[in-house]
């Protein structure tokens, strides 16, 4: 008789069950694996792209950039910065220039830059930021700013710190007309009766920079209606954060900086180059600011160090486009476009009995929204005004307010948007006399 065999049940196996937490845990870890992967496929393909952009936007920009005439600069110079830190940025060859030729350049930073709560709670090991906190911060940058201009060999008797708080500054001079910030720069300036000034851009992204524009205007134009100046100085504008600029970002020494397109027919485009030793000094005058050394923004900030530097001399228009169409903020109606002032046919901007209503016109890129704080603060030598809310007449993306009958230039416009306290955007509109003939 055959042998039966013995047949074996196959063992079959109990399902896992994972828990939550190791389930979720499994799923950020499979998110971090692809994320890197992609990473590894699509950055280098961005570099190269960033970089053919970066030549192509340097081809189109190379006839629009001149020399820098220094000699027109004079020999009393002075550079208004809004922050402890965009001085280097934008103008530390600049110094270094100014000093091999026998000129010291005095320096004003404006605000203490005690509002970037990322730097804080970093380098002050603090969860929650105490008023105390800021006030060490502020010292910290201040005591870096003395360190890195030693190291570009301006002397800190040349340094003046206005010491207003960033946090407290936009909303003090727009949503409260405070007047003191253009008397205490205006005494500042008067001190040297500058021959030129060096400003933040008025088409910079950060808010604190395109005001800071405003305020400097204001002020030269006090200063001259006072008659403290002999002559309207030579005003250069600098340009920081502005979109994807300086392109590629990241430590390029080599490379130069090459102004945004749509800004090359705004303003005479000038530039000044660094050789090795500015370069390696204005690297070493950069790494003095430890406080800005975090991860993000420290890969933006190594893109000034390069081959030039430009500055901007603009062209007084009185229609005045802000990066059109390009969003700064998530929702369009915080984000100004243009500021114009419109005028009857042949009028000149000066004081005049005119039957037809001169005003100021805002553009948005959305539609106005009631949740949100719009104005424009219109300051003159003989006084200002602050326009807000109820008085400004309102269509679907524009914002309009009349000016007084008693308008004349020079004069800046200062439109600007805010939710509850903080200040999203500003756009100036600057007017000197006969701008409009």
């Amino acid at each position: 008789m055959p042998i039966a065999r013995k047949r074996h049940k196959r063992k079959t196996r109990e399902p896992i069950f994972l828990s939550k937490h190791l389930m979720r845990k499994q799923k950020v870890w499979r998110g971090i694996f692809w994320l890197s992967l992609l990473s590894v496929v699509t950055l280098p393909n961005l570099y190269w792209a960033n970089r053919m952009i970066y030549h192509k936007q340097l081809q189109i920009a190379k006839p629009f950039l001149s020399p820098l005439p220094l000699a027109k600069l004079g020999d009393q110079v002075i550079i208004v910065s809004p922050h402890p830190d965009d001085e280097t940025l934008g103008c530390a060859g600049l110094i270094q220039w100014l000093l091999e030729a026998g000129i010291t350049p005095f320096l004003i930073v404006v605000t203490n830059g005690d509002n970037f709560d990322a730097s804080i709670h970093l380098k002050l090991h603090e969860v929650q930021i105490k008023p105390e906190d800021r006030k060490i911060y502020a010292r910290m940058r201040k005591q870096e700013t003395v360190a890195a201009m030693k190291i570009l060999g301006l002397p800190e008797s040349q340094i003046e710190f206005l010491g207003f708080s960033e946090r407290d500054f936009a909303n003090e001079y727009l949503l409260e007309g405070e007047e003191k910030f253009v008397k205490v720069l205006a005494q500042k300036m008067a001190k040297f009766s500058p021959t030129s000034v060096i400003l933040p851009c008025r088409y910079d992204d950060h808010p604190i920079h395109a005001l800071t524009c405003s305020l400097g205007w204001s002020a030269i134009f006090k200063i001259h209606a006072e008659g403290k100046m002999k002559r309207m100085p030579m005003v250069l504008e600098v340009l920081i954060h502005c979109g994807e600029f300086p392109r590629p970002q990241g430590f390029h020494p080599s490379l130069s900086l090459v102004p945004p397109k749509w800004l090359l027919l705004t303003a005479y485009w000038y530039q000044i180059p660094l050789s090795t030793e500015m370069r390696q000094r204005k690297w070493e005058a950069l790494k003095a600011y430890r406080t800005q050394q975090l991860p993000l923004s420290w890969r933006f900030l190594k893109s000034f160090v390069r081959a030039n530097e430009i500055f901007a001399e603009p062209i007084f228009m009185t229609t005045q486009s802000d990066r059109k169409g390009e969003p700064r903020s998530i929702i369009a109606g915080l984000d100004i476009t243009q500021i114009s002032v419109s005028l009857p046919q042949g009028e000149f901007l000066q004081a005049s009995e005119s039957s037809r209503q001169r005003c100021v016109k805002v553009q948005l890129r959305g539609k106005v929204d009631s949740r949100f704080r719009y104005g424009i603060r219109i300051w003159q030598p003989k006084g200002s005004q602050l326009v807000m809310g109820a008085e400004l007449l309102k269509s679907e993306k524009t914002l309009t307010a009349r000016l007084t009958e008693g308008f004349e230039t020079p004069a800046v416009l200062t439109a600007f948007t805010s939710y509850r306290q903080h200040i999203l955007d500003v756009s100036p509109l600057i007017l000197p006399e006969g701008v409009g003939q």
